[in-house]
Parts: structure tokens; sequence; C-alpha cells
């Protein structure tokens, strides 16, 4: 009997350790289940802020509330660029020859001298911006510099170097509305005008654009309010420009001239697809988002 209960009490310890070391397995099996649920709902929820993130990206062209519910323009601290475009030289130049000037417009000062000519003549020294001009809305007036990367193709291959030409420009705007989230006005170039003089290469390079030149450079421009106050400026130009230019003495250019007229498209923002004026989640993100919570749901519930 003592044998037989020694027997019967070994298989009960057994027994016993036996379901200790299933419910430790089960244990452990469930906290790393748990964990990887945690982890893996942690990843879907940082994949989805991440989703929020880019589409919530600061514009490249921010510009501050003037306090009237709108902005002053132009866009102070923002760049015109032609992406997929440039200028070019072409006239006067040997067949098969050209010189391409990809351009920034860029380091706009408001109007320094207070009298220009046309309209820019009713805007006082120091502001950009004043009520009145073609579109019945705004006369902006102002000075810049477009930087020109020139590059010489045919006959001119290995031509390179930067060239940055001071331009005066009038542009006038249509009406907007001051307060609204949204603002959408045409635009246009009234005079854009820039010359340079004694460089090395060119003895004369000027650029012009705008209607005032019988040169139309059209655009629009949508003005969108940011979460933190500011707005978006989203803005392009199709401008048609007229470069003339006059090579310089013992240069590349000596001898050569031309008169060159094209067309581009210059722009600064996102204009063909404005920001959200609030950041939002897109589809595959709020899908993201809801399936990284409710894995967070299950493991906590699995951890009890």
């Amino acid at each position: 009997m003592v044998a037989t209960g020694t027997g019967t009490g070994t298989g009960r310890g057994e027994g016993v350790r036996n379901l200790r070391d299933q419910c430790n397995q089960r244990g452990q099996t469930q906290l790393a289940v748990s964990g990887l649920a945690l982890r893996l709902g942690a990843l879907l929820v940082v994949a989805a802020c991440i989703g929020l993130s880019s589409n919530a990206s600061a514009d490249p062209c921010n510009v501050p509330d003037n306090g009237t519910g709108t902005v002053t323009l132009p866009p102070i601290g923002c760049d015109y660029l032609s992406p997929d475009q440039v200028h070019m030289i072409i006239d006067g130049l040997p067949p098969g020859t050209t010189i391409e000037l990809a351009l920034i417009h860029k380091d706009f000062i408001c109007n320094d001298q207070g009298v220009f000519f046309g309209d820019c003549t009713l805007i006082p020294p120091g502001l950009c911006e004043a009520p009145g001009g073609g579109l019945g809305g705004n006369v902006d007036c102002f000075e810049s510099t477009v930087e020109l990367e020139a590059t010489g193709t045919g006959l001119l291959a290995g031509f390179s170097r930067t060239i940055s030409v001071p331009l005066f420009m009038e542009v006038h705007t249509g009406p907007r509305t001051p307060g609204a989230a949204v603002q959408d006005f045409p635009t246009e170039i009234v005079a854009l005008e820039g010359q340079l003089f004694g460089d090395p290469d060119f003895d004369t390079l000027r650029i012009r654009a705008g209607s005032a030149f019988g040169l139309p450079s059209s655009g629009e421009t949508t003005l969108t309010k940011r979460a933190s106050g500011d707005f978006a400026v989203d803005s392009f130009f199709d401008i048609v420009y007229e470069i003339d230019f006059v090579g310089a003495p013992g240069s590349v250019l000596e001898g050569l001239a031309g008169t060159t007229t094209g067309s581009l498209r210059m722009e600064t923002g996102n204009p063909t697809q404005n920001p959200p004026a609030i950041p939002v989640l897109s589809v595959w993100g709020t899908l993201l988002l809801g399936s990284g919570l409710l894995a967070l749901a299950a493991a906590r519930r699995r951890a009890l």
C-alpha cells in the first residue's frame, strides 16, 4: 500500500508539474503573441502617422498673415522656379547651338525707389502692394533677382556659368476675399525687365516679359490657410519672354548677337495641387491607424 501510495503520489505530482509547465508555456506564448501584437500595432500606428506627416508636410512657400486675413505679395522668402523648362538663347548663335538658362527667380524687395513707371508710381516707397491695376485687385511693384545657370550646347558645349540679373517687376492681381480659408485669383505680369552690362561674356544681356512689352504673361495664385495661421502660396505664371544679347569682345560670344522669344512656366509652391489647410489622413493612413489601434487593444486584453 505504501508502494501503491507512493506511486499514486508521484503520478499526481508529475501531473501537477505538467499542468504548471503547460500553463507557463501558454503564458509565454500569449506574452510572445501579445508582444508581437503590440509591436505590430505600434508599427501600424507609426506608419499611419508617417502618412499623416507626409500629407501635412510644410509647403515650400509659406507666408505669414499680414494682419488682414491675407498676405502681401510678392511672397518674400520664396523662390519661383521653372523645374521642367529653361530660357533659351537661340537667335544669333550658329545652327545647332544654344545657350540654355535654368532660372531661379528670388530675393524680392519691395518698391525701393517709389517711382518707376506705370501704376507703380501710385505705390509709396518701401511698399510692395496697393489697390489698383487692370484686374480689379492690387498692383505689386518690386525688385528681384533672376539667377541663371547658363549651359552651352553645340559649338558652345563646355560653356557653363552662373549669371545674376537684377529685375524690376510690376504685377497685377485679381480680387480676393481676405479672411477666407482659400483665396484664388488671377495674376498678370505687366512688366518684367532686367539688364546686365559689362559682363565678361555678355556685353549686353536684356530680359523682358509682360503685357507692357507685347509679351503677355498671365497666371494664377492660390492662398491656402494653414493650421499654423500662415498661408501656403501656390502660384504660377505662363511667361512669354524676350532675351537680347550682344557677345563681349574677347569672349567665346564675341561677334554674336540676337533676340530670342520663347515661353515657359514659372512657379512657386505646388500650384497644380493645393495642400490641405489642416492635416488629413489618406484612405490607407486611416486603415493603418484603425488596424494598429485594434491590434493594440487585442494585445492588451491578452496581457490581462
